[in-house]
This record gives C-alpha cells, structure tokens and sequence, in this order.
C-alpha cells in the first residue's frame, strides 16, 4: 500500500529517471526540503476536524399530513421525549368529526334495520300464507343491507381509532437525546432521494470528522493514527485511528481551512474526502467541537530529516546512501538511518543528509559518481545547454 510519499514516488519517477537518462548524463536532483513537503501530508500539517455523533437518528414525517409547527432548528441540542414538531390538526379534526359523524350515522341505519326486520317477521306471523312469501322477501333484503352496514360500520370504526391515534400523536418527540444535525423541508435531496425531515446526531460515542484534498489521498487512510488539538489549549489532545475515508462521497472545496486559515492542498479547487476518526477516549468533549487535527507520530517522532524509502539505496554489506549532489556532480553518500514510520514509508536520517542538500531518485544504471547534476529539468532531458 503507498504511503505518505505516493505523489513523490509518482513525481520522481516521471522526472528523475528522465534526467538520469539523458544523453549528456545530467542527472535532475531536487531540495530534501521540497521533497519533504511535496504532496501528501507534511509535518506539522493541520485539518479543521468537528465532533459528531457516530450513531444518528432520523425523524420522518407523515406525507399526507401537514407540519403546523416546527419547535427546533438546525444546531440545538436536544433531549429524548422533547418536542420536536407538531402536525396541523385542524384538517385532521375535521376529518375525524366527519367520520364520527358518519359513524353515528351508519349506527343508528343498523337499529333502523334491525326495527324494521322485527317487525316484518312479526307482521309475517299474522299474514295468509300468500303473503308469506312476500314478507320473507322483504325481511332477506333487509338482512342483505344490515350485514352491508355492519361491514362499513367495522371499517369506520377503525378509521374513526386511526384519526383519532393521529391526533395523540400530533407532536413528534425526539427519540433520542442530541443535536439537532438537519431540518430537510423539501423531503428529498437535489437528486430527488427521500431525506428524513429531522436528523440528530446521537449523544455519546463521539468521533472527529475531517477532509482530506484530492492531492492528499493516500496521506491518511484507515489506520493512520490521528493527535486531536483543542483550539482553545493546544496542550489538550486527544488521540485516534482513522477508521473511514469515504472517497464515494467527494465534495468540491476551495483548499482554504477556514477554520486553521492556511491552505493544505496546492489546489485552488479540488474535490475534498471526509475521513472519521475513532477516539480511544472522549473524555472533555462535546458534540460540535471544533478541533484541530494532525497525523500522529508519537511522542518521540523525529522533528529532522526525513525521506522515502524509494530514494534509499542498499550496498551488499548492508550499509545504506543516497544519490547527492556535491559541488555539481553526484555523488554515492553514506547516511545512517534512524527509525521507520510504516504510516507514511518515510525513513529518519541520523547523519549524511540535511535539509539543504539535493538528491536523485536513484538508478543503479545511469547514477553514477561525478555525473554532473542540475535542478533544472529541461537541462536534464537536454532542452537547454
């Protein structure tokens, strides 16, 4: 996996072997300094990071009904059971009066079948028997329309209990306790997807959420390890793995942090990835919180000269050097290397190198000692004398 020196590797490879091979054998170094900050993180580099809640919960609403009063507003901590909004109630009022009254309507037809069908039966005992016939008909019919009329009486009762559930739950509660994330009026985004009309960032189990540019992928990835700063008190931290970078859902950003006010990526736009950030501990934070972010290389990091492991190169006994340049000419320098970082696949260099010197991506072939050097690039793949 590429490391933090992924856009250096990619550079030199497309510059430095060039100018190893050119026909007048100029080799093209470049500063340790720039190759240092070139791309990916650099040290000491800095991202605005917020808290937000890990676990979010959303609150749909009812598309048949009508929001009468919205109680809160994007930003506003909350607690479970508050009120969060309320349905208009007087369309739903007046339909569950007019399905009372319906239903007192179909009542008082049933006792108005059952009255008429006692009395044909009784009206049928007293008659001749070729009126009989005609009575029964009568009484059938009747029973038809009673069983009719107690069926819808059945499906109006249950609408009736549905209205009337509706309107006890006229006001929608929060189901948790936290901060108000969103409201979405329209009900969907700009591509026409259903959104929840409220979502609210859980209380608790809190992580940090950042970006990262487009030059800055493969910098932090799901577990580089992450220092959390207080904007407050840089003597406050907290520290954290990178658990997600989600590259599916990019967004456009200027390069500008406005929250640390420098720009980190060399981009005036270029698209921006969040990244999360798992805390071993959240003690002293609080959802919302603003923070500053920085790759974690302990407490014992080298704060010296540090560069890929693609420009070091190996003798048989073992022993290690760089491709330099001295007085114009390269040059096969010893250096002593210090610890490895596996995060960024950078190594620290104890003696032989400085930040001043420039150095070659290194070609066993075409590198030799006492090749002239030049920093300029064209002169290596021989555009200018």
């Amino acid at each position: 996996m590429k490391k933090f020196f992924a856009l250096v590797l990619a550079v030199c490879l497309l510059l430095n072997l060039t100018g190893c091979s050119s026909d007048e054998s100029m080799v093209y170094v470049q500063s340790v300094a720039d190759l240092m900050d070139l791309g990916g993180i650099a040290p000491g580099d800095r991202f605005a990071g917020m808290v937000v809640s890990e676990n979010v919960a959303e609150v749909h609403k009812d598309v048949d009904k009508v929001v009468g009063e919205l109680l809160v507003k994007a930003g506003d901590d909350v607690t479970e059971g508050q009120e969060l909004f309320s349905y208009d109630t007087e369309q739903l009022q007046l339909t569950l009066d007019k399905q009372r009254l319906e239903l007192d309507q179909l009542r008082a037809m049933i006792e108005n079948y059952k009255e008429q069908i006692a009395d044909l039966e009784e009206d049928r005992e007293d008659a001749d028997s070729d009126d009989k016939l005609e009575y029964t008909i009568q009484i059938q019919t009747l029973q038809v329309e009673l069983k009719e009329a107690e069926l819808n009486i059945s499906a109006k009762e249950d609408a009736v209990a549905q209205s009337e559930s509706i309107m006890e739950n006229a006001v929608v509660y929060s189901p948790v306790t936290g901060r108000i994330q969103s409201i979405n009026e329209n009900g969907t985004d700009n591509y026409g997807n259903p959104l929840a009309y409220i979502v609210i960032q859980q209380a608790g189990s809190y992580r940090i959420q950042g970006t990262i540019g487009e030059l800055q992928r493969g910098g932090i990835m799901e577990g580089t390890r992450m220092k959390i700063v207080s904007r407050t008190d840089e003597s406050v931290y907290w520290l954290g793995t990178v658990t997600l970078v989600d590259y599916e859902n990019p967004s456009q950003g200027n390069g500008y942090d406005m929250y640390y006010g420098k720009v980190v990526d060399e981009m005036t736009s270029t698209s921006k990835y969040p990244f999360y950030v798992e805390l071993d501990s959240t003690e002293g934070l609080i959802l919302g919180q603003h923070v500053y972010m920085e790759v974690d290389n302990g407490e014992e990091a080298a704060t010296g000269v540090s560069i890929s492991s693609a420009f070091i190169c190996y003798d048989e006994d073992g022993s290690t050097y760089v491709w330099a340049e001295n007085d114009h000419k390269l040059e096969k320098r010893t250096v002593l290397l210090g610890e490895y970082n596996m995060a960024m696949d950078t190594y620290e260099i104890l003696d032989g190198l400085t930040e001043e010197d420039y150095i070659a991506f290194p070609d066993g072939e075409l590198c030799q000692e006492g090749v002239a050097t030049t920093h300029n690039l064209a002169a290596a793949e021989g555009e200018v004398a």
